[in-house]
């Protein structure tokens, strides 16, 4: 699974303040999914924004994931 986290994870009153019990809740979510057996693979939004710099990041993120071994592998 991946996941694109902008400020609104992270903040309240339009992004104006950081907003610790949302950032809680984001991490909250994020273990209910690895319990329930997917994998996260979170990425900033300001990684993606710039798509100069997006192409290259996730042609590295997506080479490295499909040369690694399968899960319970080694």
């Amino acid at each position: 699974m991946l996941e694109v986290d902008g400020k609104q994870h992270y903040t309240r009153n339009e992004g104006t303040e950081p907003d610790s019990a949302k950032y809680a809740a984001t991490m909250a979510g994020d273990r209910d999914l690895k319990f329930r057996g997917y994998e996260v693979f979170r990425f900033g939004h300001d990684e993606l924004r710039d798509r100069d710099r997006a192409g290259p990041l996730l042609a590295g993120f997506f080479a490295a994931l499909i040369d690694r071994p399968p899960a319970g592998h080694s």
